[in-house]
């Protein structure tokens, strides 16, 4: 089931039905075209529905407030994001999830890692916990 797409500044992919992978390029700059993109690649991938996020954002240099507002409120409004975890590891980085986690904060769980594996440890079960939801 794996599916990867890829543009300039990243990469979306889907390893398993309800979990979405993306990675920044190093050196990625975001402005609106890039997010319409990384936005138009998930819906793309996750079929458009409910999924998780893992979202490494270690090779990011740039992401102007425009496309921040933009991803927040984008996927509020699309309600299919469940939960985003975010990777990181820079003081850019840390930036872009401080704003997320503060001031563009979505309706849904967002936290940020610095470790891979607990990302997408936390990440599955956000998902499992949003699967259990709707099944009952």
């Amino acid at each position: 089931m794996k599916r990867t797409v890829r543009n300039e500044v990243g990469e979306v992919t889907v390893r398993e039905k309800g979990i979405v992978f993306a990675r920044a390029f190093s050196g990625a700059e975001i402005n609106m075209k890039e997010a319409k993109d990384y936005h138009s690649m998930v819906a793309y991938l996750s079929n458009n529905e409910p999924h998780v996020t893992v979202l490494d954002i270690t090779g990011l240099k740039y992401i102007s407030k425009e496309s921040r507002e933009f991803l927040s409120r984008n996927s509020d409004e699309w309600g299919k994001t469940v939960a985003v975890a975010l990777i990181i590891n820079s003081f850019t980085a840390r930036m872009v999830a401080n704003f997320f986690l503060t001031v563009n904060k979505p309706d849904y769980p967002i936290k940020a890692f610095t470790d891979t594996l607990l990302a997408q440890q936390w990440a599955k079960n956000e998902y499992f916990k949003f699967s259990m939801r709707v099944a009952s």
